[in-house]
């Protein structure tokens, strides 16, 4: 059973990558299949067709989600630092010249599954809520301050997040990531 999930743990690692670099439509079974070192038919077995793939992308995308909140939750109470942490989680695949996978599916998305666009939408919606959160609590407890309504501010920072991850990328520059994300923080201080 260790093999089974190492195997498919391993074929859902080297597809993100593929897709954070390159899109979902920019890669085959073959090209996963080459990466690690194993047959097609064995990606076929753990994941009949790519839509399967790709839904178990998301699905594990927005579990990693959850949990990188709820430790950021757990590790400080201050909500700027709260969305600094959250920053990091944005400016990691830049290490890679690569962007999120919410970015890079959402630029597929006219051709991805019905269940694929929807755990897509479910990403979005975790992260906004989260998001909006933070800042109702931040605003309320005397850490950030901004005009306007909480849901609209939650919106406005992930879509710079993501548009940042686009610019780093398209000049391979992950300072213009970070010029982005501290204007944002620093707007809210």
């Amino acid at each position: 059973m260790t093999k089974t999930n190492n195997t498919s743990e391993l074929i859902l690692d080297t597809a993100q990558a593929i897709v954070q670099q390159f899109g979902f439509n920019g890669f085959s079974y073959a090209h996963i299949a080459e990466k690690i070192g194993i047959r097609t038919a064995s990606i076929h077995y753990y994941f009949p067709n790519k839509e399967d793939l790709g839904e178990a992308l998301i699905a594990r995308y927005l579990k990693n989600f959850i949990a990188a909140s709820v430790q950021i939750d757990s590790e400080t109470d201050h909500h700027l630092e709260k969305l600094q942490k959250f920053i990091l989680l944005y400016s990691e695949p830049l290490q890679e010249n690569c962007t999120c996978l919410s970015v890079m599916l959402s630029s597929d998305l006219a051709t991805l599954t019905e269940q694929v666009r929807e755990g897509l939408a479910q990403f979005f919606s975790a992260n906004l809520t989260w998001l909006q959160q933070v800042f109702e609590q931040g605003r309320r407890e005397g850490h950030l301050f901004f005009k306007g309504n909480a849901e609209a501010q939650a919106h406005q920072f992930l879509a710079s997040l993501q548009g940042a991850q686009l610019i780093a990328r398209s000049f391979r520059d992950g300072n213009r990531f970070e010029l982005i994300a501290n204007g944002l923080l620093s707007a809210l201080t």
